[in-house]
C-alpha cells in the first residue's frame, strides 16, 4: 500500500454490470484496503508521506480523508436513491423518526 505509491484503477463498466458485481468489487476493494492498513502497523500513523499532489502530511490525516471521501460518496448514492423513489437503507437501523422522544 504505502510502498506502492498512489494508484488509480479507474471506474471502468468491466468492473461491475450489475448491482451484485458493483457490491462485490466494492467489498473487495475495502477488504484489500483494511488488510493492508492492518499490516502498516500504528507507527505509520505519526509518519509524514506525500499526498497525490506531493506536499507532505501526517498518514493519519491521508486516512481522515477517506473516511470524508465514503462519507461523500455516502449521500450520493442516499440522493440518487431518494431521487428515483427507493428508501435508502440506514446505516444504523432507525430512522430519526423512530428514534423514542423522551
Amino acid at each position: 500500500m504505502e510502498q506502492k505509491g498512489w494508484t488509480y484503477p479507474g471506474h471502468e463498466r468491466s468492473k461491475g454490470e450489475t448491482i451484485e458485481e458493483i457490491t462485490y468489487y466494492l467489498e473487495a476493494c475495502h477488504d484489500k484496503f483494511i488488510k493492508g492498513l492492518l499490516i502498516l502497523g500504528n507507527d505509520l500513523l505519526t509518519k509524514r508521506i506525500p499526498t497525490m499532489h506531493g506536499h507532505e502530511v501526517s498518514s493519519w490525516r491521508i486516512m481522515m480523508a477517506f473516511i470524508e471521501h465514503e462519507i461523500h460518496h455516502r449521500g450520493q448514492l442516499s440522493s440518487y436513491l431518494q431521487n428515483n423513489n427507493v428508501e435508502p437503507p440506514q446505516i444504523f437501523g432507525l430512522k430519526i423518526e423512530q428514534v423514542k422522544r423522551v
